[in-house]
């Protein structure tokens, strides 16, 4: 019982009370923590005096530093102890303001989510889109894998048949720096694009990378293969890409923005914007609701196609 308890990370409340388990993180002013005797529950920071955490933690300062350190006890003056690779400071616990297990080496996640919006009226219209995504990291190599099914009909006539297919694979070859290697394949041939494959490598940066909050950004070039109305073009084209997801309440919400810009530096003139923002619910550990809105954009699209294309989609999924 003693081994158990000294191995177990500590909770000393202001009020004198002790609560031993496993802390999880520090987040929005609230401690997680799992006692063996029941499941995790939260405890405000300010009723807190001190956490003893003998093992390593990812810990964002209130200064901007983002350390991995160890939560060793109190001092004289009520503050907190942080080890930092063998040096101990004493910061307020208030200033810790983020703090995560760390990343494990082998993390996969993947997900799978259908979204629809109809309308009826004045103009018949039904909106379909399947997605599904796979996230995979070894270490500082990472992969990320989505495949999209878009399908449109408007008064009984097909108006989007559109398939999308992206790789992307990145290296963190200096935290938070990453190179990055990225393909994709699209077809839509109702509106005369036969296929659009782009190659590129990038450069790009983290500047948020944590377990429930994540921005980042990276730029770079490529080379670009269309036929388009049975016209071939091959170009030279410049990338840019943002990712960005934040959670809130729990965990239990997720607000997120992706968007990609793809510009024609040789051949033809064109420029292609994709944005998805939205955020999802998760209604159970596997299965969660989602609200996007998905904007496509090309400023020289096939003839008789328009220019952009905006979609407001309610959709229900799984993550695994």
């Amino acid at each position: 019982m003693l081994a158990t308890t000294a191995l177990a990370d500590q909770l000393m409340l202001s009020n004198g009370d002790l609560i031993t388990g496993q802390i999880s993180r520090v987040w929005d002013g609230k401690i997680t923590i799992e006692p063996d005797y029941s499941d995790e529950f939260q405890v405000e920071v300010s009723a807190v005096k001190s956490i003893i955490a003998e093992r390593d933690f990812e810990i964002e300062l209130a200064d901007g530093r983002s350390v991995v350190a160890r939560l060793t006890g109190v001092d004289e003056d009520g503050n907190q102890l942080v080890a930092i690779e063998g040096d101990t400071i004493a910061i307020p616990l208030d200033k810790l303001l983020e703090l995560e297990e760390p990343e494990e080496f082998f993390e996969w996640e993947s997900n799978i989510l259908f979204s629809s919006a109809i309308n009826k009226g004045n103009t018949d219209s039904e909106t379909g889109q399947f997605r599904a995504e796979t996230a995979l990291r070894i270490g500082d190599h990472r992969h990320r894998a989505g495949l999209t099914f878009n399908r449109e009909e408007q008064d009984g006539v097909t108006t989007r048949e559109q398939d999308l297919f992206r790789y992307n694979y990145n290296w963190l070859f200096r935290d938070p720096w990453f190179l990055g290697l990225s393909g994709s394949y699209e077809r839509d041939p109702v509106r005369a694009l036969d296929y659009r494959y782009i190659l590129g490598t990038t450069i790009g940066r983290d500047i948020w990378n944590r377990p429930r909050r994540a921005l980042s950004i990276d730029a770079g070039l490529g080379y670009s293969a269309e036929e388009i109305g049975d016209q071939s073009e091959e170009s030279a084209v410049a990338i840019w890409n943002l990712r960005f997801r934040q959670d809130f309440v729990g965990d239990d919400i997720e607000t997120f923005h992706n968007h990609s810009v793809i510009t024609n530096i040789s051949g033809r003139s064109n420029t292609i914007i994709k944005t998805r923002t939205g955020f999802s619910y998760d209604i159970t550990d596997v299965i969660y609701a989602s609200l996007s809105l998905n904007f496509d954009y090309e400023t020289e699209p096939a003839d008789d196609a328009e220019n952009e294309d905006l979609a407001l989609l309610v959709g229900l999924g799984a993550e695994f």
